[in-house]
């Protein structure tokens, strides 16, 4: 039986530790309600504090299933327009559904005092008319409720868009939001009430593409649930801006203020941010050649809470096809805090088998030694063959059938289908059995 190892920075975790359990922080005295539990999480994503989301998403779905499912999903979309959501200039993508069941929604701008529109209105109009022409089936909602002299940003960009040519019957107006998050509200009460939409996509100024995208993002879920129907898509990769050179970014405060404001809560402020305080390594001490390590990494933090950081933390390497001990490093830092950490595993030694030989070549298809899947199974059903002659003892075919696995070797090598550390490694093996078996 193998040895697994329960390594601890303190030893006050050793009676405390349930391995690869997460330890939360909620006890029965000191549930929060749901309210503030969102406004946390939104003040902790603006911190960019990802142990405490983590944490406070955790304690969302012990008490409130519901809003964690709602929030969850939230903070994996803000991550994916924060960090790879492509923001497209001019017209909206291909690939965009390309019917009735798809609107587009244009954030207004600021009026002049006189009613009039501002170049930059003028500027998301046009890729807003451009994008109605490639997707000549779809709804257009233009939003802002401002009055200046008289006019709204809506009805403004309603004027001016069937001055262009498009229908009116394509155009939707809300005229009665004064911000981004009255946007958001109004726009997705007309959608899920008068309209059979299905999907949505942003068109606004460039810099103004990502908090638009996760306050309609967010606030379609919001909207879903109080009105007890399938949420509208949010199509974020589907989003249109005008590029304005001096502004391509707004900043974090700005979003986080406006969430809260979706939301529906109050802001927070001052919180604490879980500081690192130990390491738990677990896993096996004791391998196989060619066994995958087997060892998973914790870290426990003042909060009392501990999540798993194995794919976050650096290690040294460990090589699977060396024998003996081996000592591997894990060091894991987190704001400012560097914790480091050592175990000594150990690589049990096997006498040559065909078993160990297609063991080896599991390991090295993972490392990517070979070309191609095709070249894996031969050299695995040629071995399979050779261990069943070997389980007989039937001396003879097992040096003849690995005389011809040399050859199959070969082969794959000269047509580039196996490396040079793989192709080495395999036919040093296979000499070894075939001198075992001579």
């Amino acid at each position: 039986m193998k040895k697994t190892c329960k390594i601890f920075i303190s030893i006050l975790l050793i009676m405390s530790l349930l391995p690869f359990t997460h330890v939360s922080a909620a006890t029965p005295d000191t549930v929060k309600d749901a309210d503030t539990l969102v406004s946390e999480l939104i003040y902790y994503y603006g911190e960019e504090a990802r142990t405490d989301i983590l944490r406070t998403l955790e304690l969302m779905e012990e008490e409130y299933p519901e809003d964690y499912e709602l929030w969850n999903a939230v903070i994996d979309q803000w991550d994916f327009i924060e960090n790879d959501m492509v923001e497209n200039l001019q017209v909206a993508p291909d690939g965009l559904p390309d019917d009735d069941t798809h609107a587009f929604i244009v954030l207004g701008f600021a009026l002049k005092e006189d009613g009039t529109m501002e170049d930059e209105l003028i500027n998301r109009l046009e890729v807003a008319l451009n994008s109605a022409e490639k997707y000549p089936d779809s709804y257009v909602l233009v939003t802002g409720g401002v009055e200046k002299n008289g006019w709204t940003e809506g009805d403004r960009m309603r004027d001016w868009l069937v001055d262009q040519g498009l229908s009116e019957d394509r155009i939707i107006v809300e005229n009665q939001s004064s911000n981004t998050v009255e946007n958001a509200s109004f726009s997705f009460d007309y959608l899920y009430n008068d309209y059979d939409i299905d999907t949505v996509s942003i068109i606004t100024s460039q810099y103004h593409l990502k908090r638009a995208s996760i306050f309609y993002y967010t606030m379609s879920l919001l909207k879903a649930q109080e009105y007890g129907v399938a949420p509208i898509e949010f199509l974020a990769e589907g989003n249109a801006g005008w590029l304005r050179e001096d502004l391509t970014e707004e900043p974090m405060d700005l979003k986080v203020r406006g969430m809260y404001s979706i939301a529906g809560v109050e802001a927070s402020e001052d919180l604490p941010i879980s500081q690192l305080e130990e390491l738990v390594i677990i896993g096996d001490l004791e391998y196989d050649l060619y066994e995958r390590l087997n060892v998973k990494v914790y870290a426990r933090y003042d909060s009392d809470f501990m999540r798993d950081i194995t794919g976050l933390a650096d290690m040294t390497e460990f090589d699977a096809s060396e024998p003996g001990d081996q000592e591997i490093a894990v060091r894991y830092e987190e704001n400012g805090i560097r914790l480091n950490q050592n175990i000594t595993v150990h690589v049990h030694d096997e006498e040559i088998s065909a078993n160990l030989m297609n063991r080896a070549v599991s390991y090295l298809a993972e490392n990517g030694e070979f070309a191609s899947e095709e070249a894996v199974r031969a050299l695995g059903m040629h071995l399979t063959a050779v261990g069943q002659f070997e389980d007989q003892e039937e001396a003879a075919k097992v040096i003849r059938h690995m005389e011809a696995f040399q050859g199959l070797l070969n082969y794959q090598f000269n047509h580039d289908l196996i490396s040079e550390t793989a192709y080495n490694t395999l036919l040093n093996q296979s000499d070894a059995l075939i001198e075992k078996w001579g």
